[in-house]
């Protein structure tokens, strides 16, 4: 398979999946209401927490199946391995939805605070919620050995599908069929099902039947260091799920359902500009991969990519953070045209922007230490602050509300800018720190706070019209964006060489 072609498709598939699931949020609002679609951010918390569930055996599936995938006479017990976790899967998600049915009386009269929507219908939806999530769960190591055997192409083609079925389909139905609330949940369980279908059908064929029924006594043998790596790869992403999305969690319970129903539209913003970093990371990683294993200068070039990965996701990051930060509420009002959420998430999406911003740069102290084959310390970082920050976010949602979480936000991602970057540079980069922070890092934010300062100053006649509020906020990020791009070092020697060239010529005559 082409990895280009596999690139490509992940790319176009995963900004189709972040820009329909911003595109629709207005129509939510619109066709559900405030409370209706706090239970839709409810769903997504649900989703997200589900996976912890998984131990990262998804994770763990696909690189074994891309091992089988490469040298089948050797890993020739794969499709053994695979029949029995399918079987777990099944076991776990019948229990699931079990345990879900029981509790969801419970979840949607004391954990949810709906004033409005009826108590019957909010059970039906919770109800509805666990057995959609299960069914998603269940379909995850099959989507794990797609992917393992590189038919990512595929993938993307059925997720452009049931993404647009999930989104703007959804809202065609909820027009048509009344009780909108009920009708979108149960439409998210028959895409669901469809999806599951599809995954299920693709990596059956992969994996025939005959050599999934075929008895291996050595599978026993083979379970140990599968579980093993399964569970070392599970628990930077428990921990990581736990500071990030705890707030939210919390949030789910401490605000009234409309309330948090605002929220979620700032939560899928903060979310949406952490997705928009990620294509450049999994471009980068493979490419400093190869630099450091290589002799001589290796570990020089390998840094030397590191520092213009950093200033490249600077400049991408800040002029949409700070854009979004500076214009909040003209944001919200030409995306939602709710003037409620305007007056109670402009000053919380401010602060959420930014600390996803500055995250996603931070994300890239966690490729430096992959890439050294050595992740010791960042799990022992990360499990320190999960013991600090998990309370934390507790405590702020319930006294402060998502204002709370919003600076906590910020604050605990500036310092994994500032204080955590200094450790890991320390043991990975020593010596770079400092001008890490300062060339690559602070002075393009710094640039692009002055531009998004001086736009404030331009005689702007803001929520007049949600198209012109766009308009004016895409030109200002464009400039902004534009201007920025000129303090990457590439671009400086490459607008140096031809001045250079010039000035030694007409020194020569």
């Amino acid at each position: 398979m082409s990895i280009k072609r596999n690139a490509i498709a992940n790319y176009i598939g995963q900004i189709y999946l972040t820009l329909s699931g911003i595109l629709v949020v207005p129509l939510y609002i619109q066709h559900l209401g405030m409370e209706a679609y706090g239970l839709v951010g409810f769903f997504s918390i649900l989703l997200t927490w589900l996976q912890l569930l998984d131990a990262g055996v998804s994770t763990t599936l696909m690189r074994e199946a891309a091992r089988y995938r490469a040298n089948q006479k050797e890993f020739v017990w794969f499709p053994s391995l695979f029949a029995a976790l399918t079987k777990f899967f099944l076991i776990s998600t019948l229990l699931l939805v079990v345990l879900g049915w029981l509790a969801t009386p419970w979840i949607a009269t004391h954990w949810l605070d709906a004033k409005h929507l009826p108590a019957n219908d909010v059970v039906m939806a919770v109800g509805i919620m666990v057995i959609t999530a299960a069914i998603r769960w269940r379909t995850s190591p099959y989507r794990s050995v797609i992917v393992g055997f590189e038919h990512q192409v595929w993938l993307n083609g059925v997720n452009l599908i049931i993404t647009t079925l999930r989104t703007f389909g959804a809202v065609l139905v909820i027009q048509i069929f009344p009780n909108p609330v009920l009708t979108f949940f149960f439409w998210q369980l028959l895409v669901s099902v469809v999806e599951a279908a599809c995954c299920i059908y693709k990596a059956c064929q992969l994996v025939p039947r005959e050599a999934r029924q075929e008895k291996r006594e050595d599978l026993k043998e083979v379970l140990k260091p599968f579980l093993r790596f399964a569970l070392s790869a599970a628990f930077s992403s428990a921990v990581w799920t736990f500071i990030s999305q705890i707030d939210r969690l919390v949030l789910s319970k401490t605000l009234p359902l409309s309330e948090y129903g605002s929220f979620t539209v700032v939560a899928t913003a903060a979310t949406g500009i952490l997705l928009l970093s990620s294509p450049i990371m999994q471009a980068i990683v493979p490419r400093m991969t190869g630099m450091k294993t290589r002799s001589g200068s290796g570990d020089t070039e390998s840094l030397q990519l590191y520092r213009y990965t950093t200033q490249a996701v600077s400049i991408f990051m800040a002029p949409l953070s700070i854009t979004i930060a500076f214009y909040a509420g003209p944001l919200l009002w030409a995306w939602t045209q709710k003037q409620q959420i305007v007056d109670e998430m402009s000053f919380i999406l401010s602060l959420y922007a930014l600390g996803s911003g500055i995250q996603a740069i931070c994300g890239l102290l966690y490729h430096l230490q992959y890439v050294n084959g050595n992740l010791k310390l960042h799990m022992k970082g990360f499990t320190f602050f999960a013991i600090v920050l998990v309370p934390l976010n507790i405590w702020s949602a319930v006294h402060f509300g998502a204002l709370g979480t919003g600076w906590l936000w910020l604050g605990q991602n500036v310092f994994y800018l500032t204080g955590w970057a200094w450790l890991v540079h320390r043991r990975f980069a020593p010596g770079i720190h400092f001008s890490w922070l300062t060339r690559d890092v602070m002075m393009v934010w710094a640039v692009s706070a002055l531009i998004a300062w001086l736009s404030t100053l331009l005689p702007i006649e803001w929520n007049q019209n949600r198209w012109i509020n766009l308009l004016w906020l895409g030109l200002i990020g464009l400039v902004n964006l534009s201007v920025c791009c000129l303090l990457h070092s590439l671009v400086i020697k490459r607008l140096k060489t031809p001045l250079l060239k010039r000035f030694n010529l007409e020194g020569r005559g």
